[in-house]
C-alpha cells in the first residue's frame, strides 16, 4: 500500500464527503420526480425504465463507493490502514473504481453530451427533459466525470501485475448492461430511443464501438496512474 500524507488524507475526506452529499441530494430530488401520470406512454414508462439507465447504475455503485473510500481514509488517518478488513475494502473499492466506475462514467457522460448536442431525442423523448431541473444534466453527467478524474489523481494506486482480472470485470459489467438493453428492446421498452432508430447492423457497430471506447478509458487510466504514482515511486528510490 502506498501511504498518503496527512494533508492528502484530509483533502480526500473532504472531497468524498462533499461528493457523497451532492450525490444523495441529486438522487433524492431526481428520483422523487413522478412521470407515471404523464399522458404520453413513452414518458410515463420512464418511471420504471429510469432504473435501467446506465447513469442510474453507475450512480448506485458510486453511492456505495464513497462510504468505502471514507472508511479506508478515516482508518488510515487513525493509523489503522494496515488492518485486514481495511485492506480488503480498499482492494475491492479500487477494483470497482478502475474496472467499472471510471470507464463507465467516462463513456456514459461523454456519449451523453455528444448525443445531447446533436439531438436530445436520441437519448429519450424530449418531454422527459421538461420534468428535470435545469442543473440535473450537469449534476448527473458533468460532476460525475470530474469526480472520477479527481479520484484518479488523489488516490495512490499501482498497476497490478496483470490487468486481466480488472478487464474481465469490466467486460462482465459491460456485457450485463448490453444484455439488459437487448432484452428491454426485445420486450418493446427500449431504454434509449437511439436503439429504436438504428437497424440491427448499426446496433452491432454501436456495440463494438462502445466496447472499444470502454477499453480505451480502462487502459488510459492506468497510463495516468503510472505517470503520477509510478514516477513518484521512482523518484523516492533515486533519492535513497
Amino acid at each position: 500500500m502506498v501511504k498518503s500524507s496527512e494533508l492528502l488524507l484530509n483533502v480526500r475526506l473532504c472531497f468524498y464527503t462533499v461528493a457523497f452529499i451532492h450525490l444523495v441530494i441529486a438522487a433524492v430530488v431526481i428520483l422523487s420526480i413522478d412521470m407515471s401520470s404523464d399522458g404520453d406512454p413513452r414518458v410515463s414508462a420512464y418511471f420504471i425504465l429510469r432504473w435501467r439507465l446506465l447513469t442510474c447504475w453507475f450512480n448506485l455503485i458510486t453511492m456505495a463507493y464513497f462510504p468505502a473510500c471514507l472508511y479506508c481514509d478515516w482508518k488510515e488517518k487513525r493509523g489503522q490502514g494496515d488492518d485486514r478488513r481495511v485492506i480488503m475494502v480498499r482492494k475491492a473499492k479500487d477494483l470497482v473504481m478502475t474496472s467499472i466506475l471510471f470507464p463507465t462514467i467516462m463513456y456514459a457522460d461523454i456519449i451523453f453530451w455528444r448525443l445531447w448536442n446533436k439531438d436530445p431525442s436520441l437519448i429519450a423523448p424530449l418531454k422527459i427533459f421538461e420534468y428535470l431541473p435545469a442543473w440535473a444534466h450537469h449534476s448527473l453527467h458533468s460532476v460525475s466525470m470530474v469526480v472520477v478524474v479527481l479520484d484518479l489523481l488523489l488516490v495512490p494506486r499501482r498497476r497490478p501485475d496483470s490487468l486481466l482480472p480488472g478487464l474481465a470485470l469490466m467486460t462482465a459489467f459491460f456485457s450485463t448492461y448490453c444484455a439488459v438493453l437487448f432484452l428491454s428492446h426485445r420486450n418493446g421498452s427500449s431504454i434509449y430511443t437511439l436503439i429504436d432508430v438504428l437497424d440491427s447492423h448499426k446496433r452491432l457497430v454501436l456495440l463494438l464501438y462502445s466496447y472499444i471506447e470502454y477499453l480505451f478509458y480502462f487502459m488510459t487510466q492506468w497510463c495516468i496512474i503510472d505517470l503520477i504514482w509510478g514516477r513518484r515511486k521512482t523518484q523516492k528510490i533515486k533519492m535513497k
